[in-house]
């Protein structure tokens, strides 16, 4: 069970899957958790814990002091948790347990188990009537643009399945369809938005994609809700600062490729990205909308001194609309194929500039804040924070140093491996721990090798070669590293049949 670490409240909940935690999800352990996570977001519990430590820092310490007192039909209490959790996950995007926007109990279902575990002893549990709070118009519109991006389930995939009907004003729920995806059943891999060439059907942008029908599905439904704007117009202008960024946290996983004034927008996933999909934004929709672009601009020079003075009027009128489309798009072609050539410039004239050229490449590795940092002038129409980032990956001073990533690495190497000649730990994250750390790599080697596998060895470029030549050139030293891992083994064992017996006994 993780425990609140920072807060004016206190209060418990269970690990739903196994997984590493650390200070800020600091755990209690019991043999019975479902009653203990009950005891913990008791309201005595809560009173108790506050008066033990009146600060905003609960630790493992005030957890253990607790009094313990079995909380009556926990096991109840839990399993309406669950079936209600699992119901809100099944719906909520960002969980691991997501499949479609769908109406939650999850709210009512926390009101309920709070009055069930505060409820005296002896008396019954209180009748239990969830009410389901609908999806959002956005998270339809989100989910019809991870279906258009294949994101989200195929053509062959069942339909989700509804939830409970009947109770509390529930009522079944018909997911969108999935078949208005692409006769291969694939998503897009970049969606691209253009207000010039949407309204040319010779070239349209990726919204005329038979992929894209769910997202002119779920407009058609609930886009009233969300704005005024035409479906293009939001996607380009607003989708990712008010609903997607937001929902991920500032981590998002599509990242919007956007011109200054945004009307040429390409919203990419993370997922799907290529060491060549730069280049293919240039090549399938950059380059051939400028193209387009120009050829009309030529057109409308003659048409501009035509004796029809109105004509001639309209003609003036969509040159100069065009001139600006065309400086914009020529503007954003740069700054791509800058990036795609030779990667990000600085922030300011006091960041360092790159110390090589180099392309760019995504390493989902590295995180989203690295990649989007080293994309930053391609996203700052729509998202500031990259470029915020970048300086601090280009100055990397204090708490601020990236250079544990690849992306530092690929633009600042002479820094990175300096660094690394220094910090073994960098090494291993640059795959230069044999290179550098010879005998720190044997000492884990040693180790891992009886916590993993006799035979783990530490793989990098040409580390056997490394190892054989640190056996060869140090045989007192390994002898050294052996005896010290062979009296650490024997101290484990001898630990291990230490506790034994008490286990027995317990």
């Amino acid at each position: 069970m993780a425990f609140t670490a920072t807060g004016s409240g206190f209060s418990g909940r269970l690990h739903r899957f196994r997984s590493v935690f650390d200070v800020k999800g600091q755990s209690l352990f019991s043999e019975y958790p479902r009653h203990s996570c009950a005891l913990l977001n008791t309201t005595i519990s809560r009173i108790v814990l506050e008066a033990l430590n009146p600060t905003v820092s609960f630790q493992i310490g005030d957890a253990k002091r607790l009094p313990l007192f079995p909380i009556e039909s926990a096991d109840e209490i839990f399993g309406e948790l669950e079936k209600a959790f699992s119901e809100h996950e099944a719906g909520r995007e960002t969980s691991v347990e997501f499949i479609s926007p769908r109406p939650s109990p999850w709210r009512t279902a926390q009101t309920w188990a709070q009055t069930a575990v505060d409820r005296p002893a002896g008396t019954p549990l209180p009748p239990y009537h969830p009410e389901y709070d609908p999806p959002t118009a956005q998270d339809f519109i989100s989910y019809a643009v991870g279906l258009a991006l294949g994101r989200f389930g195929s053509p062959s995939s069942p339909q989700p399945p509804s939830p409970r009907t009947g109770e509390g004003g529930a009522r079944e729920f018909a997911p969108l369809s999935l078949n208005g995806r692409g006769a291969g059943g694939e998503g897009l891999s970049i969606l691209y938005l253009s207000a010039y060439s949407q309204d040319l059907p010779e070239i349209g942008d990726r919204l005329t994609h038979p992929a894209a029908a769910p997202i002119h599905h779920a407009w058609a439904e609930h886009g009233s809700k969300i704005t005024k704007k035409t479906l293009r117009e939001w996607l380009r202008q607003d989708y990712f600062k008010e609903d997607h960024v937001k929902r991920y946290d500032q981590r998002p996983i599509y990242f919007p490729i956007s011109s200054t004034k945004k009307n040429f927008v390409a919203i990419i996933p993370i997922h799907q990205w290529t060491d060549n999909t730069l280049q293919t934004l240039l090549a399938d929709h950059l380059l051939p909308d400028q193209t387009h672009l120009i050829g009309e601009i030529n057109d409308l020079m003659a048409a501009r001194n035509q004796p029809d003075t109105k004509a001639s009027a309209a003609a003036e009128k969509r040159y100069s609309e065009l001139c600006k489309f065309q400086e914009e798009l020529q503007d954003l072609i740069s700054k791509v194929q800058a990036i795609a050539e030779r990667g990000a410039p600085p922030t300011k004239s006091s960041d360092p500039n790159r110390e090589v050229e180099a392309t760019f490449k995504m390493d989902l590795d590295d995180g989203v804040m690295i990649n989007s940092a080293a994309l930053w002038t391609l996203l700052e129409p729509q998202w500031t924070k990259p470029k915020i980032w970048w300086s601090e990956l280009s100055t990397a001073q204090n708490k601020k140093d990236y250079d544990w990533s690849h992306l530092a690495a690929r633009y600042f190497p002479s820094r990175v491996d300096l660094k690394c000649q220094k910090d073994p730990s960098l090494a291993v994250a640059h795959s230069v721990f044999w290179k550098y750390h010879p005998a720190k790599a044997y000492e884990w080697e040693l180790r891992l090798q009886d916590e993993i596998a006799p035979d783990f060895h530490i793989q990098e470029p040409d580390s056997q070669s490394l190892r054989d030549e640190f056996i060869k050139g140090n045989p007192e030293l390994v002898l050294d590293l052996r005896q010290k891992e062979q009296k650490r083994r024997e101290r484990k064992k001898n630990k291990e049949e230490e506790l034994l017996p008490l286990e027995l006994e317990e």
